[in-house]
């Protein structure tokens, strides 16, 4: 009975010409761009930060629009030649291709609406969803300031094509190739994004793998600004000592890459080399092509990894909670857990990954502008001091799973002690090292004992008050394994006015030390800087006891309290 009536259902729906399951391709691309644009809206319900942040970025967008028209009229009517506007449109058209390429690989944190794992339960292949991904991906601020400076570049180039083109023919054939090899040097933009993103997606299903790539790629980041910075530093002057013959080279190499052969095309036909042109035309639409395939692949290896879950061997070691070096209790379960916490949770690992890359471009700053190394290296002292504010939301870290610690009646001492003692045990060696390290490479080994001093005292102190900060203004914190940059405390208010109340703080308690220190230093008294030591460890120990005693209570009053903040954060 049931297949007479499965054969009826399906031949009245035939008559009817109902298609259960089938979606054209035009709907489906309708379907995926709605789709993101309706994400993209609802991403900023109850998100004044982003808002904030969006406002920000379209005013910078705005100007860098600004900026590009000036410079595009000043190498075109104002400049009266026309010899260097082509070296500028083939440059910046490699450099837009390559910060579309860099921004997915260095910018770890960006969201990926789109990410083709969450169409895994769906029936659709990747044959089926590229179309429309592919015009979802123009949905996006990024994307309309990179099409209105093609668009502005695509103007100028008429313009200088009129003004300054050699035969009416090379003209006519530059005019008739712009704006097609433009809108494709566009189209490249985007779907490099979208490759690497499903690349990213489908490199590894491991959850480990990932994590570390974004803290690697985090790092990197790092390295990278604070190395431009450095460089900038030591050439005050670029324009002035780089030579623009090779800049010519450099931008005419970078034309015959993927990156720059469809922007270079009409400037090629513009010049009277079709050869050039038609080559670097077969290069940019062999890059689409083959970024395309990439892509399809990407995305079906996405989707068969998400619906396979994540690669495990099932022969995962379990080791005790407890360390072997601490009796068997309260605080040393304590101590276990937050141990595993900074080995395995990105977020504790890009503070741990972070502080040695400061202090290293501090005491790098030191050498490459000497007038200003005393400044560095007291900055770079004190960054080390600091680097136990990075506990000061714990609690907030803990979101959802605090409930444990209520339920199993913690003791609130334990619970922040065991914490302390495990960023200690990590970040406190390192730390004291660095600042025994550091006056000997300044070559000021008589300030051994007063930096080593002043960073225990600075750290036992940071200590004390990460403690009572946590407990009185825990802050919006994204859940355990998410990357770095996704932290949603760069958008809260909390969380700047823990970091100021805390940075006051220490600043307020090693007030008198750093006096004494500074005073020591100018005059040369060993005496005066021991002494500087050993009132910032004074100082330290008396703010550790205070922040303990006050945190406790405060925790053992209020933890229900806190527990439901911070629940709601992350709901």
């Amino acid at each position: 009975m049931a297949g007479v009536l499965t054969h009826e259902h399906a031949a009245t729906a035939a008559a009817q010409d109902v298609h259960h399951g089938q979606v054209s391709h035009k709907d489906l691309i309708r379907g995926l761009a709605r789709l993101r644009w309706t994400l993209w809206k609802r991403s900023y319900r109850k998100n004044i930060g982003k808002l904030i942040g969006t406002i920000i970025g379209a005013l910078y967008g705005i100007g860098a629009m600004v900026a590009l028209v000036f410079i595009f009229l000043g190498t075109t009517l104002w400049a009266g030649e026309g010899t260097v506007f082509p070296a500028i449109i083939r440059g910046l058209g490699a450099l837009t291709v390559l910060l579309w390429v860099l921004v997915p690989l260095f910018a770890f944190g960006v969201d990926d609406t789109l990410d083709p794992r969450a169409f895994a339960l769906y029936p659709r292949s990747a044959r089926n969803l590229q179309p429309g991904m592919a015009v979802a991906a123009a949905l996006s601020l990024p994307s309309l300031f990179t099409l209105i400076a093609i668009l502005i570049a695509t103007g100028f180039e008429a313009l200088w094509l009129v003004l300054f083109g050699q035969g009416i023919g090379w003209v006519v054939a530059a005019m008739i190739a712009l704006l097609p090899a433009n809108l494709a040097g566009f189209v490249l933009c985007l779907l490099l994004l979208r490759a690497v993103f499903a690349h990213s997606a489908s490199r590894s299903s491991s959850r480990s793998g990932r994590e570390l790539g974004g803290i690697v790629a985090f790092l990197g980041m790092f390295v990278l600004i604070y190395a431009a910075s450095l460089l900038m530093q030591r050439i005050p002057n670029a324009v002035a000592v780089v030579d623009l013959s090779l800049l010519s080279r450099i931008v005419e190499g970078l034309a015959w890459t993927p990156v720059g052969a469809l922007f270079s095309v009409p400037m090629d036909l513009a010049e009277g080399r079709a050869l050039t042109a038609a080559l670097r035309a077969l290069i940019g639409t062999a890059t689409i092509v083959l970024v395309w395939l990439w892509w399809r692949r990407s995305i079906d290896a996405s989707l068969t990894s998400a619906l396979a879950g994540d690669a495990s061997s099932g022969t995962t070691s379990v080791s005790p909670l407890v360390p072997r070096f601490v009796p068997s209790g309260p605080f040393g379960a304590v101590l276990g857990k937050s141990l595993r916490y900074w080995r395995r949770d990105t977020r504790y690992l890009a503070a741990l990954g972070t502080y040695p890359i400061v202090v290293v471009f501090l005491v790098a700053m030191g050498f490459v502008l000497p007038e200003s190394r005393g400044m560095m290296l007291g900055m770079a002292i004190f960054m080390l001091g600091m680097s136990g504010l990075s506990l000061a939301n714990e609690i907030g870290f803990d979101g959802p799973s605090g409930w444990v610690n209520i339920t199993a009646s913690l003791p609130a001492r334990a619970n922040l002690l065991g914490r302390v003692a495990a960023q200690a045990l990590l970040m406190g060696p390192p730390a004291l090292l660095l600042a025994a390290l550091i006056p000997l490479v300044f070559g000021m080994p008589e300030m051994i004992g007063l930096f080593v001093l002043g960073v225990t005292g600075a750290m036992i102190a940071s200590w004390g008050i990460s403690m009572l900060i946590a407990t009185l203004m825990p802050y919006p914190a994204s859940p355990p394994g998410t990357n770095p940059m996704k932290d949603k405390s760069a958008n809260s208010t909390n969380a700047m006015l823990a970091m100021t109340v805390s940075m006051l703080v220490l600043l307020l308690a090693l007030a008198p030390a750093i006096g004494v220190g500074i005073w020591g230093a100018a005059v040369g008294s060993t005496g005066l800087t021991l002494l500087a030591g050993g009132l910032a460890i004074l100082a330290g120990a008396i703010v550790f006891v205070v922040g303990l005693l006050l945190a406790e209570r405060r925790l053992d009053a209020q933890y229900p309290d806190l527990f439901q903040k911070v629940r709601d954060y992350v709901s």
